[in-house]
């Protein structure tokens, strides 16, 4: 025999399935590494939080071809619009954002990324994505599933609200949707 069980699971003699609880841990310990990782990733580009997400948010809608206004980062943040103006001179005079004349509306201002900004988040960031795919590239098609059914439940659990009892069905259906989850026989 070689060392792993007939019963079809890749685990041999030395290596056990993890517990729930163990897999808990691993999703704590990678959500304190994600959150040191950004916390450092802020220091290094002298940003706050909202400063982070809203380059973020600046960078996606520039991938998609779009550029926003103030007032959707205002929306998207959940912030003042005193605040966003402070923000955006931030990101401006940081050299991350500018302002330019909207092109669909020539009356208001769009928000576009500098150069700089991409160049300094993808010279920040690409090593640790690129550590990420390599983590997910090492799976193969079956793992991936596990992985997606545990996370779509993780999310669930914790988006979970009692109060919102109104779209418990749906997640329910979201749950049923995932291949393999437990509740596609229910």
């Amino acid at each position: 025999m070689s060392g792993y069980e007939a019963s079809g699971y890749w685990y041999g003699d030395d290596q056990s399935a993890p517990e729930a609880v163990d897999l808990l841990n691993l999703m704590r310990r990678y959500r304190d590494a994600e959150r040191t990782m950004r916390a450092n990733t802020r220091g290094s580009m002298g940003m706050n939080e909202t400063d982070m997400t809203a380059l973020r948010f600046l960078l996606g809608a520039h991938r998609k071809g779009e550029v926003p206004r103030q007032r959707d980062f205002a929306e998207k943040l959940g912030i003042s619009n005193a605040s966003v103006s402070a923000l955006i001179d931030r990101l401006c005079r940081d050299g991350y954002a500018q302002r330019v004349m909207h092109p669909a509306d020539r009356r208001s201002v769009g928000i576009i990324p500098t150069q700089y900004s991409d160049t300094e988040v993808r010279g920040t960031l690409q090593q640790m994505h690129e550590r990420m795919m390599s983590a997910v590239d090492g799976l193969d098609a079956e793992e991936r599933k596990a992985a997606a059914k545990f996370l779509h439940a993780l999310i669930a659990s914790v988006e979970w609200n009692d109060v919102d009892l109104g779209h418990a069905a749906q997640r329910d259906q979201e749950l049923r949707d995932v291949p393999g989850s437990n509740l596609a026989s229910s």
